[in-house]
């Protein structure tokens, strides 16, 4: 893939400012249109990429769902698709406000009046996607466009699922951070997969922390599967018990046990009051897995949780006896003595 520098003129239109991003596929250029002197977003992909075939269904996938979803206005929008020599140029509207990412790392948790305005946009987002059979499967902050103005803007749909695309329908792909156990598991994505995503997104930006960690992304997708999610009011006690009821139902084990949808998520969400009294919600503590043709039986828990009866209860079981013994030796003193 060819590095464009300052000035460089692509496709005979579009003039490069500089380089915004770059992975894997493709590079990112912000670029000035000269003919209508407009800035855009210009994604570079190279031949050698879109000639294989997953790179090439990958292609096919972000410019079809970008030109289906240009009706959102929570949607990064599609201006072009060009082939300039050996390379095909995506033209993409700029955003230029940094990522929800950068928000998170910049000031941390956000408030709740900044979770009913972010998250319920996504989910109109996301609510139109799967209308238009579109699982995006890669919902994290870093895929969250923000304008000057606030505004989001979901991006980067290379690895979403869309009827017609089946080489990638049943593989472990994503980032493990956000990955929900079926797709660890190499399962089809449902619409459940986004919401699962989207909730350890709100977990994160509600306690400040992420429910499942570790430096090693095999451990974190296992802890996906088998641990039990730190309850969020354990971590951030100022969040109402009506926002943890909603993020312990979408970061569910099983699909089945989320929300059937995200209007729903929204609607929940905007129902949310700081001064919510309501039950508090019990996450289940076993699930199915689907592993290909096995079906695996989880028993969901922490680490201590799992653990036998007689190790978890030890130290209880050594005083009890320790007490017990004392007493015995007691009375005999006083049968004896």
């Amino acid at each position: 893939m060819q590095n464009y520098v300052r000035g460089e003129i692509l496709a005979e239109r579009y003039e490069v400012i500089e380089e915004i991003g770059k992975g894997g596929m493709a590079s990112v250029f912000k670029a000035k249109d000269i003919y209508t002197k407009t800035i855009v977003a210009v994604k570079v992909i190279s031949l050698d990429i879109v000639t294989k075939p997953v790179g090439q269904e990958r292609f096919e996938i972000e410019k079809e769902a970008f030109a289906k979803l240009g009706s959102s206005p929570y949607v990064v929008k599609l201006f072009d698709v060009i082939q300039s020599g050996s390379e095909w140029l995506i033209i993409l509207e700029n955003i230029d406000g940094g990522t929800l990412k950068d928000k998170y790392q910049q000031f941390g948790a956000m408030t709740l009046s900044e979770i009913k305005y972010y998250f319920p946009k996504l989910c109109d987002a996301l609510e139109l996607a799967h209308k238009l059979g579109i699982i995006h499967r890669d919902i994290k902050p870093d895929n969250v466009l923000l304008t000057k103005s606030g505004q989001v803007k979901l991006s980067d749909f290379g690895i979403s699922v869309m009827e017609g695309f089946n080489s990638e329908l049943e593989k472990a792909i994503g980032t493990p951070k956000y990955m929900p156990p079926e797709i660890i598991a190499a399962q089809k994505p449902t619409p459940q997969s986004d919401i699962y995503s989207l909730g350890i997104m709100l977990y994160e930006f509600a306690t400040g922390i992420a429910p499942f960690i570790h430096k090693e992304p095999k451990k974190i997708a296992i802890k996906h599967i088998n641990d039990l999610p730190t309850y969020p009011r354990l971590i951030n006690p100022s969040i109402p018990q009506s926002l943890e009821n909603i993020i312990l139902k979408m970061i569910e084990k099983e699909p089945r046990n989320r929300y059937t949808s995200v209007a729903e998520v929204k609607r929940d969400i905007l129902k949310i009051k700081s001064t919510d009294i309501v039950k508090q919600y019990n996450y289940h503590n076993k699930a199915s897995i689907s592993t290909g043709q096995r079906v695996k039986k989880v028993r969901v828990g922490t680490y201590y949780s799992k653990l036998p009866f007689v190790a978890k209860n030890r130290f209880s079981i050594l005083l009890s006896l320790f007490i017990l013994a004392f007493i015995i030796a007691f009375v005999s003193v006083l049968v004896f003595v």
